[in-house]
């Protein structure tokens, strides 16, 4: 459960942004909140949809949760940049560290993990957790001429061995590696929860992203594939249901949009002698190949994951994958996280919910995921950037989930939630966007210089 990320100097973010998810005081909409009793109790929003003109900044705020979370999972390569990028319409912040920080729960544990860092190396960084009402230290680090020293608080170094460990650990650690990365690698059991938590629960998802698990899930879990043909039917999309078709497969019909290359790829590995299945997608494609082999011989079927719609005469007409609209194609990999969502604590962090979704698709998404945490009790979030304006009404989001982010004459991203404006209670927050209240939004000159 993420609760509060903080970043500063990185891409457009040249002074701190705070985007925080724990609710504001409020007695409207209470069955928005997730309510988390074990250990320390603490309330979180299951949803923060985040507004702006082009190029304020949005994608960059995914971007910075996208980088930390690649940097802590998989590390630096040795003589190698981190890959950050700081704030370069300053001359001061060019040279400067970039800084981020994460407050999360993960197993009923508060964690607050934060890090220092330039392109050469992580100069500080530190990690501390509430595993009882006191928040304590874990771990502390200083990089200094090249060294790495850790300060460990005296759980970790109970954990570890004695702090000779910790010592051992921290020499190992390169300049530009992450002391949580390289204490997860060494097998430091308090440390590992953390570094999960940024693996499994914190997932990116740019806007040409892929549901990577659609193939094999709908080919495994029947249940998953009515869950997928539920939402498709209730979205108006036209399609009735989702289900595989079989029959023997021909290499020149069923590979035929394939490159050569992997064509005969497939093929070597999938040898008629043996049995087997593979499951393949290829371009929205996917196909799954099963081998069984008896007395006479191998025989080889080919399923292939269609859509059926209906006809008029009550018949159903077959579909590949590849033939339906870019929207119910971003639906049928957006769907999945909703199914996620209600059975664990997973962030998602959306770049352009609307991308190819019609408005009143968005907020089926949106009312879907509230709906989930007041029913199901889902434990499940949802970071959105969005330029879908309808989003933005007071009988489907609170204050506290609409953020705005807009620059200034130095080219500098500031993130605001609509919680923080004097509003009146009956205000249409969509008009009041669009009329330039909340600021973030574009301002856009004389369409007849074109022609001048």
């Amino acid at each position: 459960m993420l609760l509060q990320f903080y970043c500063s100097n990185f891409l457009s973010f040249k002074d701190e942004i705070e985007l925080n998810m724990m609710p504001a005081k409020s007695r409207i909409m209470k069955n928005h909140e997730i309510v988390d009793e074990q250990g320390k109790s603490v309330r979180a929003l299951p949803i923060a949809t985040v507004y702006g003109a082009n190029a304020s900044g949005k994608t960059n705020l995914v971007k910075a949760l996208g980088f930390i979370k690649e940097l802590v999972v998989g590390g630096t390569r040795a003589n190698s940049s981190t890959g950050v990028t700081p704030f370069r319409l300053s001359a001061d912040s060019e040279v400067a560290h970039s800084r981020f920080e994460l407050v999360f729960k993960h197993d009923g544990v508060v964690y607050t993990y934060g890090i220092l860092v330039s392109s050469r190396e992580v100069y500080q960084e530190w990690l501390f957790a509430r595993y009882t009402s006191q928040e304590s230290r874990v771990f502390e680090r200083l990089t200094k001429d090249g060294r790495v020293k850790v300060e460990a608080g005296p759980k970790l170094e109970k954990d570890a061995g004695g702090a000779q460990f910790i010592d051992y650990v921290a020499k190992g650690t390169r300049p530009n590696q992450p002391f949580l990365t390289e204490a997860n690698d060494k097998n430091i059991d308090l440390i590992k929860p953390v570094v999960h938590w940024f693996r499994e629960h914190l997932q990116i998802v740019n806007p040409r992203s892929r549901y990577r698990q659609l193939a094999m899930r709908s080919d495994k879990d029947r249940e998953f594939l009515d869950f997928l043909s539920k939402i498709l039917r209730i979205a108006d999309t036209g399609i009735e249901k989702l289900e595989w078709t079989t029959e023997r497969f021909e290499p020149e019909k069923h590979f035929a949009r394939l490159p050569e290359t992997v064509r005969q790829s497939i093929l070597d590995k999938f040898s008629e002698k043996e049995k087997g299945h593979m499951v393949i997608e290829f371009e929205e494609e996917i196909l799954a190949l099963d081998n069984e082999v008896g007395s006479n011989g191998g025989t080889t079927t080919c399923r292939k994951l269609i859509s059926k719609h209906a006809r008029t005469d009550g018949s159903a007409a077959n579909f590949g994958l590849e033939m339906e609209s870019d929207g119910t194609r971003r639906l049928l990999h957006l769907a999945p996280m909703l199914l996620d969502a209600w059975e664990r604590d997973v962030v998602f962090v959306i770049d352009e919910l609307d991308r190819s979704l019609h408005t009143r698709l968005s907020r089926f998404f949106i009312e879907s995921i509230i709906s989930a945490v007041s029913e199901k009790g889902a434990r499940g979030q949802f970071v959105m950037s969005t330029h879908d304006t309808n989003l933005l009404d007071r009988e489907l989001l609170r204050r506290d989930e609409i953020w705005f982010i807009e620059k200034d004459e130095e080219g500098s991203s500031h993130l605001t939630s609509l919680a923080e404006y004097n509003v009146n209670q009956g205000l249409n927050y969509e008009n009041g966007y669009l009329n330039g209240r909340f600021g973030a939004i574009p301002f856009i000159g004389d369409y007849k210089q074109l022609l001048m």
